[in-house]
């Protein structure tokens, strides 16, 4: 989910398809120096004076038909700051976590 038409909000949540371990992994793809792990279900990161704090949780899973996806609950919450640096954070993660299908 892009924030496209409008501002990228100090905190907010998304439900995202993976397990902690696979959350964890790609994320520690897209932001090598991440602190946290996925046993602390909290992650944090830092670009320049940004800051941002990752909760995940387990959210079940979805089926489909006999297919089954881990779906987790994730919460983002950045320190007070500049939107644009939000954006710019939030827009690198995005595209470095980004998995195929559209």
């Amino acid at each position: 989910m892009a924030f496209i038409n409008g501002p990228v909000p100090e905190s907010f949540e998304r439900r995202v398809t993976a397990t902690p371990r696979e959350f964890e992994r790609d994320l520690r793809q897209a932001w090598p120096a991440v602190e946290g792990s996925a046993a602390a279900a909290r992650f944090s990161l830092r670009d320049g004076t940004q800051e941002l704090v990752i909760d995940i949780e387990a959210a079940g899973v979805r089926r489909l038909g006999l297919f089954e996806l881990p779906q987790l609950d994730v919460r983002y919450r950045f320190a007070p700051g500049d939107e644009a640096m939000r954006r710019a954070l939030l827009a690198r993660l995005d595209r470095a976590m980004q998995k195929g299908g559209g």
